[in-house]
């Protein structure tokens, strides 16, 4: 803030990580997981286990393209965090993310 001027923002950034912003969004995320190769059949079966969570391949290095689905970015990062903390899993990396508003037919 600047001055006597109020800030118009009513919401922080933890406000909308910890899902606190009611919205009608739908968020759609892709990751690509790095993972020990010997287990990554596993893994993989594991971690389509998850709500939200689609295989999308896997490679003999490791490599593994999923998609998650969620209502709101702390649903991501939530299930994000999951698949960090699996066992096997090196590391995520959010590729791409798309969050589009719903109406109240879908």
């Amino acid at each position: 803030m600047r001055g006597d001027k109020m800030s118009v923002i009513s919401r922080t950034r933890r406000d909308v990580l910890k899902g606190r912003i009611a919205s009608k969004n739908h968020h759609i995320a892709s990751v690509l997981v790095q993972a020990w190769p010997d287990k990554i059949s596993s893994i993989e079966s594991d971690l389509t286990k998850l709500a939200g969570v689609e295989s999308h391949g896997s490679s003999e290095t490791g490599k593994l393209i999923l998609t998650l689905e969620a209502e709101n970015d702390a649903g991501l990062v939530e299930t994000m965090d999951r698949i960090q903390m699996a066992e096997g899993v090196v590391n995520v990396s959010l590729v791409y993310h798309h969050s589009e508003e719903m109406d109240d037919a879908s």
